[in-house]
């Protein structure tokens, strides 16, 4: 059975996705600014006027003027996204302006916006399986996520897609091929039912018990994922900021785990996310591309055994009979051989009606080979 879960526990994700970054708000000289999470192509071009030299003031003002400049959304109730490239320079000449003890205090705010944002894409994989997630998927999978059509904010698409919306996209279009490939196999089934009902009822249960399997497994990793995102970081001393009840009844206790970084710090981290190494976007897509190929090779292997067995070998004699056809006689006998399966079909339909109103157990209604 599934297990609802409380759709609060999405809100930042949603956020993060369909509008493409977080926000947080500040006063700074009387003016009111909103800030934003950068995404992996901002931290990029930040990165190439990272200075060699960390050591060098002049360096380091620059280079911390160039993230808060690229971080900011908003300036009183401005959106400064569009049409950016335009005026960046002329922001971070603005910025630079600042006292330096103003910009440290932004900066250790936006650290923490950032990190927040970091710990969603391990939410991403189970929430694509949420209804809400497939309902919005249906409305927003004809133009980019990221398009201001879709967020509503002018200059979001020139942001490029962030890590979330990507393994988004990739899932829920994954799954769109999965539902196709079920439909059609399941009519595959409805078919050959017809002529063949004690094998593809095996085939059936072998293929509920592995959708059983797999509900299962998403259960258990939504639990795990949301467990882990609950309780992020280090346990420190004193009470829980918060508790949530997860949705297989453990309540998950959210501790305090704010650290200020320094500018230095806060380098070398945004270097770290920039390597080659896979992240949580790559592990999931590819763990999913994994899952996908195995069941598919599981059910085309299935298909290989159902085509080869004699019944389907009988009913692809009769649908060649029209030219190089095994069945002796050529249309007209294969036209008779049809006729005569039909007959017995249903009489074997109406024996079963007897059956079940003697209160008798019916039989599998597969017609008997003919030679």
């Amino acid at each position: 059975m599934y297990k609802r879960t409380d759709d609060t526990v999405w809100e930042e994700l949603e956020n993060y996705i369909f509008q493409g970054f977080l926000i947080t708000r500040a006063t700074i000289l009387n003016q009111e600014f909103v800030f934003k999470t950068l995404n992996h192509h901002e931290i990029r071009t930040i990165r190439q006027t990272q200075p060699i030299n960390m050591t060098d003031e002049k360096q380091k003002s620059d280079f911390r003027a160039s993230f808060i400049a690229n971080s900011i959304y908003m300036v009183a109730g401005e959106n400064v996204l569009y049409e950016r490239p335009k005026h960046i320079r002329r922001l971070i000449r603005t910025i630079s302006k600042i006292p330096a003890k103003i910009q440290d205090s932004i900066i250790e705010k936006l650290s923490y916006l950032n990190e927040k944002s970091s710990r969603l894409h391990p939410l991403v994989e189970v929430y694509a399986y949420e209804p809400k997630s497939r309902f919005k998927w249906m409305y927003v999978q004809d133009s980019p996520v990221h398009s201001s059509q879709n967020t509503g904010i002018h200059g979001t698409e020139n942001l490029g897609m962030n890590y979330c919306q990507q393994t988004w996209l990739a899932i829920s279009r994954m799954m769109d091929k999965r539902e196709v490939y079920d439909h059609e196999w399941s009519n595959a089934k409805f078919i050959g039912s017809c002529f063949a009902g004690k094998g593809i009822r095996a085939i059936d249960e072998k293929d509920k018990s592995r959708t059983e399997k797999e509900r299962t497994e998403r259960e258990e990793l939504k639990a795990k994922v949301l467990y882990e995102y609950l309780n992020r970081g280090t346990a420190k001393e004193g009470p829980a900021l918060d508790t949530y009840r997860l949705p297989d009844g453990r309540t998950a206790k959210v501790e305090s785990r704010f650290k200020a970084d320094t500018v230095e710090e806060l380098a070398k981290e945004l270097e770290s996310a920039l390597n080659e190494e896979k992240d949580q976007h790559d592990i999931a897509i590819e763990k999913h591309i994994a899952s996908m190929n195995i069941r598919n090779q599981e059910l085309e292997k299935t298909k290989h055994d159902w085509l080869k067995s004699p019944v389907m070998e009988e009913m692809q004699d009769m649908i060649d009979a029209g030219g190089g056809s095994r069945v002796i006689g050529g249309r007209d006998k294969a036209e008779e051989y049809l006729k005569r399966m039909r007959a017995m079909r249903q009489e074997q339909m109406e024996k079963n009606q007897l059956k079940l109103e003697a209160g008798q157990e019916p039989s599998d209604g597969s017609p008997p080979n003919e030679e």
